[in-house]
């Protein structure tokens, strides 16, 4: 029997009980039309070995013939689904008993729909708070495309962030719009996603908490200043692409949105990501230089890059350390 609901788990090196409560929210979800699919990026550190002892038909482990960058992984985890329906779960977060009955019945409500997606708890490793991301002010509710084109635009929103964790997506729409676009980008490759998605249906959304986020702290190494920077360079590289397909201008012309506004509010986030950067190490020449030639490339000339020299210099510096001293959890959370 062919199934209804692929839910592929890509993974490399991830910490082995991290990986084992994703592979375990999966196992307990009870629908005989779910595959699991692990796909593994060529692992080194064994993480995968105890797949080996489940004896679940519904389990498939495929693996890339060589070890591939993120968002290429991601594709071609998604490229192995055999099910109308399709759902990312990376191996550091985990579902809550009963999402897949639950997340059907969204997106079977709403055949429109090229995916759908639910409240997650975010989990904050460095501090351990954990709470609903987007909570009760955001209901349950269809978006058009258009709609969801001004959502998807406002790039660092708690609307669409992260909506592939506990999603569920058309698989017709994910192969039609290519899967995971890369775009020249490192990590964002839910946004190029969404974009693509749209182009196929708009995005249905449940209020209830379904699944469960792992945001990591710059002590585990996976977020500071720099990777947010990254971020934001990712996401200039995937409104370029956008902006160069046909029908996603048409979708923004009727959401009344505008790219440039989107690159400029962009280019503000790189540079508070910069400034934090050289608060944390004023003495890096080498870093000052990679963030000023990043920061003219992303806006085009939009901000003059004597601004960047200016706010870099020591008594700037001196002044943003207070001001981050004092506001400093408002800044880190901004970037998380």
């Amino acid at each position: 029997m062919e199934p209804l609901v692929s839910l592929v788990i890509p993974v490399f090196n991830q910490k082995h009980e991290y990986m084992r409560r994703c592979v375990q929210s999966a196992l307990v979800q009870e629908h005989s039309g779910l595959e699991i699919i692990v796909s593994d990026n060529c692992s080194t550190n064994g993480c995968t070995d105890f797949l080996a002892e489940i004896a679940d038909p519904r389990l498939r482990i495929v693996k890339p013939p060589r070890h591939l960058p993120l968002i290429q992984h991601f594709a071609f985890a998604g490229f192995q689904a055999k099910g109308p329906l399709i759902s990312f779960l990376p191996s550091d977060d985990w579902l809550e008993p009963g999402w897949l009955g639950a997340m059907l019945g969204v997106i079977e409500k709403h055949p429109e729909a090229a995916f759908a997606f639910c409240d997650i708890n975010k989990h904050v490793l460095q501090s351990g708070e954990v709470s609903p991301y987007r909570g009760s002010g955001f209901p349950s509710r269809y978006f058009t495309d258009a709609e969801a084109m001004r959502l998807l635009g406002r790039l660092v929103c708690k609307e669409f962030s992260y909506f592939i964790v506990g999603g569920l997506i058309r698989s017709d729409a994910f192969f039609k719009c290519g899967g995971f676009h890369d775009a020249g980008a490192s990590y964002s490759g839910d946004f190029s996603l969404g974009l693509g998605l749209i182009k196929h249906g708009g995005a249905a959304y449940e209020t209830r908490t379904l699944a469960n986020y792992t945001v990591w702290g710059e002590k585990h190494g996976k977020a500071d200043a720099q990777r947010s920077a990254i971020a934001c360079q990712d996401a200039a590289k995937i409104i370029s692409w956008a902006e160069n397909d046909g029908v996603l201008r048409g979708i923004a012309a009727r959401a009344r949105f505008s790219f440039r506004k989107s690159r400029a509010r962009l280019s503000i986030f790189f540079l508070l990501a910069y400034l934090q950067n050289a608060i944390d190490d004023p003495g890096s020449r080498r870093t000052h230089g990679e963030f000023q030639e990043h920061l003219k490339r992303l806006s085009r000339g939009w901000l003059p890059i004597w601004v960047t020299r200016l706010l870099g210099s020591a008594p700037s510096l001196r002044l943003l350390s207070l001001l981050r001293d004092r506001y400093g959890p408002k800044i880190k959370s901004f970037f998380l």
